[in-house]
């Protein structure tokens, strides 16, 4: 998912992790690895989501790799801090 407009939290075991703003995204990490959501996103205020199926996340990875490395890039961010 896009976050088009407004503000959401990002929490994970009841835990502030982090705050989003328009042009974020999440969602990702259960796409590309098959796997139950990691987080809970909540908005924080009124907003628009874009909502990107798996077969169109799919397409536009394989037809975009500058979006692709950003996925990655932001993968790599938000797992770290629970594997090292």
């Amino acid at each position: 998912m896009i976050l088009l407009e407004g503000t959401a939290a990002v929490s994970r075991k009841g835990r502030k992790r982090s705050a989003m703003k328009a042009g974020d995204f999440f969602g990702e990490i259960a796409l590309v690895a098959d796997v139950p959501r990691t987080a809970t996103v909540t908005t924080s205020s009124p907003g628009r989501v874009l909502v990107v199926t798996d077969r169109a996340f799919r397409t536009l990875l394989q037809r975009s790799p500058g979006i692709q490395l950003k996925v990655l890039v932001a993968l790599a961010e938000r797992l770290a801090p629970d594997t090292l």
